[in-house]
């Protein structure tokens, strides 16, 4: 079984190139419960429905990691960059990468002695998981060509955070004790305070270790070149998913769901519904609120306004 980094570590590197190497050691620990999911199709292998094995692989960001790694491996030598888990799995082969997967560590294994650090990657999973939803439901809404790699860049988006929290769980423990005392520090200055560099470096150097598809890496950091109405969406997701988590000011929310109501140009009271939120104290403090004005709908995949 794999062991974290942090039982052979005493002094931390404060270079983001040593972090690469102890971030991407190994294969990416997945959740047990993705294992066994999978585990059910063992019996009938070759009879593995894609998209079953696809909605698996959504659910779990270290497997979709995993899935992109395996496929940038497989496609060294072609020419095209694959940015759809279905069109990765139907390209590796299905059943090659369920055998692949079932061998893969667990996290829960992995941190069985470190409960607290379990709980910060499971919720960090979660967090990823929802804004990988809330991507899909958006970028379907507005029409945009590039849903696929949307929830792929959304799941992907702090996949740093979830590695750091599996190899370096007593230093992102520290991270998260200290996060907790200065709540109005800026996350940034407290990363850069307890690693010793820019956080933003590593997250850039560990994605192209990875070698993710060009298009992922541009949603997730865009230069300022790359800024587009993908990128944009996945921020968001990432963001409102981070604060649905985090916080409890239930006004700053409201106003967060309405700014992502004009951003879609739907209304509010759709959003809500297609966030699956309407049992939520969210769903209910912004259907308890005056209506918003209606926005306009959003153009046609075939307009000449359909997003990039």
């Amino acid at each position: 079984m794999a062991e974290a980094a942090d039982d052979a570590v005493t002094v931390w590197p404060k270079v983001p190139d040593a972090w690469v190497n102890i971030l991407a050691r190994s294969s990416p620990p997945v959740l047990k419960r993705s294992l066994d999911e999978l585990a059910q199709f063992q019996d009938a292998i070759y009879e593995v429905p894609v998209r079953r094995v696809a909605d698996i692989v959504e659910s779990d960001p270290m497997l979709s990691l995993n899935l992109m790694i395996l496929m940038g491996r497989f496609q060294t030598s072609r020419p095209t960059q694959v940015d759809n888990i279905e069109e990765a799995l139907l390209m590796i082969g299905c059943v090659n990468f369920v055998k692949k997967a079932v061998t893969f560590p667990t996290v829960d294994a992995l941190l069985a002695k470190r409960p607290e650090a379990l709980l910060g990657t499971l919720r960090a999973a979660a967090r990823a998981r929802r804004a990988g939803m809330f991507v899909r439901q958006w970028a379907h809404m507005r029409n945009d060509r590039n849903e696929a790699a949307c929830v792929i860049a959304a799941l992907l988006y702090e996949i740093t955070d979830l590695l750091a929290w599996i190899h370096a769980p007593e230093k992102m423990m520290a991270l998260d004790q200290v996060v907790r005392e200065n709540p109005k520090r800026k996350l940034k200055l407290t990363r850069w305070m307890e690693f010793g560099f820019e956080w933003e470096d590593l997250e850039i150097k560990l994605l192209q270790r990875f070698k993710l598809p060009d298009l992922i890496i541009a949603m997730i950091k865009p230069s300022p070149a790359e800024q587009s109405p993908s990128a944009d969406i996945v921020a968001r997701s990432v963001a409102f998913s981070r604060k649905l988590a985090e916080s409890r000011d239930m006004r700053a929310l409201q106003d967060d769901l309405y700014e992502i109501a004009r951003m879609l140009k739907v209304p509010t009271s759709r959003l809500v519904r297609e966030m699956k939120l309407e049992n939520t104290p969210l769903g209910m403090a912004a259907a308890a609120a005056p209506p918003e004005p209606v926005p306009e709908p959003a153009a046609p995949p075939n307009g000449s306004n359909a997003a990039a």
